[in-house]
């Protein structure tokens, strides 16, 4: 208290309390820029509509082009001791390769063919080694056989790289 200053109090209940202010919201601009958002996003999607539509360069392809990974010499020393190796297809599109190998050297005469039968009706047919005869044979017509080389199925190109054998899996050689 001052001297000749008399301070009064306000009476209880009657205090000025401090006002918390929230967030204020224009109404007006938080509906133009909700408009403005959706008019965005309707616009990104018809331009990628029309141009899935019209082209046809959108191709959706899962997996790697090759099947890597496998040394090359010890795949050659177990082929010549136990007979071509069969691979399944890890994707689940029923392409099982067949690997063989020909000859001393590692580096060369390899074939690797789909092991499914090609212009074949039923899917499930594919081709199995037979052991005895050193052949293969169409599991559906053990009478449709084929050369160790795989002539007649579906080829596909291949590459050693630093001794590891590469087989092109998504792409075709010529039969």
């Amino acid at each position: 208290m001052i001297l000749g200053k008399v301070e009064r109090r306000p009476k209880p209940g009657k205090e000025k309390l401090a006002r918390a202010h929230g967030v204020r919201v224009n109404a007006v601009r938080a509906t133009v820029v909700g408009i403005v958002g959706i008019v965005a996003a309707l616009s990104c999607l018809f331009i990628l509509l029309s141009i899935s539509k019209n082209s046809n360069s959108i191709e959706i392809r899962l997996g790697d082009d090759d099947f890597r990974g496998i040394d090359a010499n010890n795949l050659a020393n177990e082929i010549s001791s136990n007979g071509p190796v069969l691979f399944p297809d890890l994707l689940g599109r029923e392409r099982p390769i067949w690997i063989t190998h020909a000859g001393n050297d590692p580096q060369t005469d390899w074939f690797a063919f789909l092991a499914q039968i090609p212009e074949q009706a039923d899917s499930s047919c594919i081709a199995q080694w037979d052991y005895d005869n050193s052949n293969f044979f169409n599991s559906c017509d053990s009478k449709n056989i084929f050369p160790p080389d795989g002539t007649g199925l579906e080829q596909l190109t291949w590459q050693v790289v630093k001794g590891e054998l590469r087989v092109l899996i998504n792409t075709e050689k010529k039969k």
